[in-house]
């Protein structure tokens, strides 16, 4: 059984349909990256799994849990980090992780271990943390509790590469505890190294759900040269590699590049305007 299911689920602000009859199955233990041009609909979807909003049609479940009915079960497996995570500015990291620990078993442990990780420093009052080390606390406050699933709005925005890069690592670290992961993104580049699985939302519609693997198996090759009489060309070859080759031995090269479609490049064509299935 998929730990998370989203059936026919649908969201309105009056009349204005924000997500339009999504269906998605998230097996335990992946990573699923969530992509689409802000407005498309990511973080309504996130905040009606979390029970922030309802659907106005359909259903999601969590762990074979309703996400209205059972709300309150739901929450004590599931971790959730908002793109924009507030928190009083007059109090310490370290005094809101103690007084969260209060309802999570050895979680202050946890979010001194994670600060220490993530280079923070928890002495200081969140009113004079920069936005990065913000980021950080809604990071360290996500993670401190032991969850099946953790959903993840924008987690990495306001990083800076290193971070990034260690954010993750630990993300990776939870995946092979048998966590579930579901986060949004704007960065491609990120989706396209780290998660399993990529939901493209457009115009509040999942488009495509695509398995990492095999966009990596049918990736295009992109061709660029120059021959010597100063002529250039640069194309997408989607044909065998050894075919490839005998085309190019026939040229008078000067340069040549042969390099991977990246995934950005797959899912660029969804967020051009005049882009129509």
């Amino acid at each position: 059984m998929s730990i998370i299911e989203l059936k026919d689920f649908s969201k309105s602000y009056g009349k204005f349909l924000a997500v339009d009859s999504v269906n998605l199955s998230i097996e335990k233990g992946e990573i699923i990256g969530f992509v689409g041009k802000n407005g498309a609909g990511k973080s309504t979807t996130i905040r009606c799994m979390m029970n922030i909003l309802f659907p106005t049609k359909g259903t999601i479940t969590i762990d074979g849990m309703d996400s209205v009915r059972d709300a309150k079960k739901i929450r004590k497996v599931i971790s959730y980090m908002p793109s924009e995570a507030e928190f009083s500015e007059s109090i310490t990291s370290f005094e809101l992780f103690k007084f969260c620990s209060k309802f999570i078993s050895n979680g202050l442990d946890k979010a001194l271990e994670l600060a220490r990780y993530f280079e923070l420093d928890p002495n200081k009052k969140i009113g004079s943390l920069s936005l990065g080390n913000r980021k950080k606390v809604a990071i360290v406050y996500s993670l401190m509790k032991e969850s099946k699933v953790i959903l993840l709005d924008e987690p990495t925005s306001g990083l800076d590469p290193l971070m990034q890069e260690k954010f993750f690592d630990r993300i990776q670290k939870e995946k092979e505890k048998g966590t579930t992961i579901f986060l949004s993104s704007h960065n491609l580049s990120e989706i396209e190294k780290y998660c399993d699985k990529v939901a493209i939302i457009k115009d509040g519609e999942l488009v495509n759900y695509l398995n990492m693997i095999d966009i990596q198996i049918e990736r295009k090759k992109i061709v660029s040269y120059k021959i010597k009489n100063g002529e250039t060309k640069s194309y997408v070859y989607e044909g065998e590699i050894n075919e490839l080759m005998k085309e190019l031995s026939l040229l008078d090269l000067e340069t040549l590049e042969i390099k991977n479609s990246s995934v950005e490049d797959e899912f660029i064509k969804y967020y051009k305007e005049d882009y129509h299935e």
